[in-house]
């Protein structure tokens, strides 16, 4: 069975919107279903959405992937190894080892960047039982600055179903395969913040498990004491790629002024 999108006959309704389609086994026919298969959806879009879902990825970084890397003059310098990081997302996630993208430019591509690994990642895992049960997140994305005020939050709205989100979320972010810290350092860090964000990092560097980290402070300041402090960041670049990624500010390529 086979459906009619435009001109296209695909093999799905869901074909022509799949983030993976350009190159898809399936789709591509270099894998093949029983020619009497009564499959009226595609399984696998199934669990990558959900596993996107779950992981929480925004919108802007939901094409963040291998395919869509372009190097250039600004990146050139880390593009190999990112590559090689992005092809082998699965390797990255099961040694344990950390990534931080830390440059004090703005817009440079570190988030979509940590996002890409983990699009990656999901794509390769989400269908694999052994990573993936369609209800607990095999990756996360989580921006400091807005988990800070979640858990801020808690102890002024008086809201226990929020109060529960909020717990379950911090659980998650222990526990997750791979965890994006997406602007560490950033919003106003209270010792309850700093406690909580300790534990995390702690947990996840003790229990060998990998966090990418992007931040627009060099570990200089973060290691203040009025941000992360020198306990934190000790942990956090324990066992971790460092790299600059700097350049231009890429968001003014999607400036238009009049």
């Amino acid at each position: 069975m086979s459906i009619l999108t435009g001109t296209t006959t695909e093999l799905f309704s869901t074909c022509e919107t799949c983030v993976v389609k350009d190159w898809c086994k399936l789709r591509s026919g270099e894998v093949k279903l029983p020619p009497q298969h009564t499959l009226t959806y595609c399984v696998g879009y199934d669990k990558l959405e959900k596993a996107i879902g779950l992981a929480k990825i925004p919108k802007e970084y939901r094409t963040a992937n291998l395919h869509n890397y372009v190097e250039d003059a600004d990146n050139t310098d880390f593009a190999t190894i990112l590559k090689d990081l992005l092809s082998n997302s699965v390797g990255f996630v099961t040694s344990g080892t950390n990534l931080a993208l830390i440059n004090r430019g703005k817009g440079t591509g570190k988030s979509w960047t940590a996002n890409a690994v983990l699009n990656e990642f999901i794509y390769k895992v989400c269908r694999d039982p052994q990573w993936f049960d369609y209800e607990t997140p095999v990756g996360m994305y989580v921006k400091f600055g807005a988990w800070a005020n979640r858990q801020r939050d808690i102890y002024t709205r008086n809201d226990e179903k929020f109060t529960y989100e909020a717990h379950r979320e911090l659980n998650q972010m222990n526990n997750v395969p791979l965890l994006i810290l997406d602007d560490i350092g950033s919003g106003r860090i209270t010792p309850i913040i700093r406690d909580l964000i300790y534990d995390v990092i702690d947990f996840r560097k003790e229990e060998q498990k990998s966090t990418i980290f992007t931040s627009n402070f060099p570990d200089s300041i973060l290691r203040q004491d009025d941000m992360l402090g020198d306990m934190i960041v000790s942990r956090m670049l324990y066992n971790t790629m460092v790299i600059p990624l700097g350049g231009r500010d890429r968001r003014e390529d999607n400036t238009y002024k009049y």
